[in-house]
């Protein structure tokens, strides 16, 4: 049986973790064309003496490749790629050199080590099949793109050559060797893509048509093996809306009050939806669903109808607190929204801006909120580009330099503890349109989005997933503990992560 090593090399920015579904959904697919994958969780905390170790500790003859998985690090080359991740890959091209080394994101890879081998994009499954039978089992050469900058390195466009969606059974099964910890959440999928096509976003699969949701008793089978195994009991949805449809939340909704155990969901929904829907919230509620992140990005009405979110600020202002009142009032489990707001969308001005916020102030203070300024990418940086960059003159913006540089605004990326090296000099200044319009410029939009997010201390709905250690118990913490977060707990204060990735990484090193 070949062998790989699968790497989680999700980067946190706000001191909680969380174990990335996109490798683990890789590691299922791998070990149903009978490989031997495992996935080692929370690689950007292990020191280069740890990675080593593990290696040595588990390579064999049948060891094929290494994979590293990255989803939505996007930034400019190097930045983002742990120093203590290179040094494995170079100890590996020059310890081992039969193996190969593989990195998959659902953007363009960006990182420009030598010692990378291939690199796949978006939805990889399929991808990832062709380039393993070329390599081991005489399949024919897949397509492959050289990435600019990059020695040697190749790269798949699995979106374009093998297209991995719809996937009708994304099952994610943890393995004893995962060394889930109890309280832990697990990440599900109910269907791939996005029915939409807003314009500021560039995720890689846009106006899905037709329903290519799982299926219940694959749901079932799902979440019920993972309840036995580990006891998870909670889950994150990584679909990118997940109430596209009444019906869909209605499939799943009906085995889930079947279930021996209440859960709880998290996950990405469209406010407008589930406003304009009045069953929606019903189902929701006997589903579990009760942790939302709202992509609302403007209460400007002009600008909502720009980028494909047009029903009307007040309607959906009064809905998204009716909605809140209902399923406060009748669920035990207690509710968390989220909104998003971009600074910076197009007719959005400082005056509609400040309406927004004082809205948000008056009505959304007891939930939470989460602010960005305007990226619009001006390079071949991500797999796919939205139509605000591809036409960002259309829109109204111009680009410029000098003063409104996004550099100021980088954040310094540090390696593992212990090997901590500043990179922000590898940044690159063309890693965005610097852009200004008529009424404002990206300094405006990154500095007040930035700053105005501060007034709301609690953790979001889609956060509560994410992997917070209870210091006096050393467990992850429950839903009630992580729900009572707030200013400096959320911001690692209450997260102990040395001692779980401790924990973690000796269990890892011992199997």
């Amino acid at each position: 049986m070949y062998h790989c090593l699968l790497f989680n090399v999700h980067r946190p920015t706000t001191g909680h973790w969380e174990r990335s579904a996109g490798v683990h959904r890789i590691a299922n697919h791998l070990r149903e064309q009978g490989w031997d994958a495992e996935v080692i969780d929370f690689a950007s905390a292990w020191s280069y003496a740890q990675l080593e170790a593990l290696a040595k500790s588990r390579i064999t003859t049948n060891t094929k490749f290494f994979g590293f998985s990255h989803m939505f690090q996007t930034g400019s080359p190097v930045r983002n790629w742990p120093i203590a991740i290179e040094k494995l890959c170079a100890y590996i091209k020059q310890t081992y050199p039969d193996i190969i080394i593989i990195t998959g994101s659902q953007h363009k890879p960006n990182f420009m080590s030598d010692h990378i081998d291939y690199s796949i994009t978006g939805y990889g499954e399929y991808g990832l099949d062709a380039l393993l039978k070329y390599k081991f089992s005489n399949g024919p050469r897949p397509k492959f793109d050289l990435i600019k900058g990059a020695s040697g390195q190749k790269m798949i466009h699995s979106l374009e050559s093998y297209p991995a969606h719809p996937m009708r059974e994304p099952t994610v099964i943890y393995e004893d060797r995962d060394f889930i910890y109890p309280g832990e959440w697990g990440s599900i999928e109910f269907s791939r893509g996005c029915k939409f096509s807003c314009s500021f976003c560039n995720f890689p699969v846009l106006g899905v048509k037709g329903d290519y949701t799982r299926s219940a008793e694959g749901f079932r089978n799902n979440i019920m093996t993972n309840y036995d195994k580990f006891g998870i009991k909670n889950y994150m949805v990584s679909d990118e809306t997940f109430n596209d449809s009444t019906e869909k939340i209605t499939k799943f909704a009906d085995v889930v009050e079947k279930l021996p155990w209440r859960p709880y969901f998290t996950g990405f929904l469209r406010a407008d939806l589930l406003v304009s829907r009045a069953k929606e919230k019903e189902e929701l509620l006997r589903m579990g669903f009760l942790g939302h992140f709202y992509g609302i990005e403007t209460f400007n009405h002009a600008t909502g109808k720009i980028i494909g979110k047009g029903m009307h600020p007040e309607k959906l202002q009064q809905g998204l607190l009716d909605v809140k009142k209902y399923l406060s009032e009748n669920s035990n489990d207690t509710y968390r929204g989220q909104i998003s707001i971009i600074y910076g969308l197009p007719l959005e001005t400082k005056q509609s801006l400040k309406q927004t916020e004082h809205w948000l102030l008056n009505n959304w203070h007891t939930e939470s909120l989460i602010t960005w300024g305007l990226d619009l990418t001006d390079n071949d940086i991500g797999t796919s580009h939205s139509k605000l960059s591809l036409n960002y003159g259309k829109y109204g913006y111009r680009k410029v330099s000098g003063p409104y540089s996004f550099k100021q605004f980088k954040q310094s990326f540090y390696s593992t503890p212990g090997e901590n090296v500043k990179r922000d000099n590898d940044d690159k200044e063309n890693d965005v349109v610097n852009w200004e319009n008529d009424h404002m410029n990206l300094v405006y939009a990154m500095e007040n989005a930035r700053n105005f997010k501060y007034n709301f201390k609690l953790i979001g709905g889609f956060q509560l997933g994410q992997i917070f250690i209870n210091k006096n118990t050393g467990e992850t913490a429950t839903i009630e503990e992580r729900l009572k977060l707030g200013g400096t707990d959320i911001d690692g204060a209450y997260t102990d992560f040395p001692k779980f990735i401790t924990n973690y990484v000796n269990k890892k090193l011992s199997i």
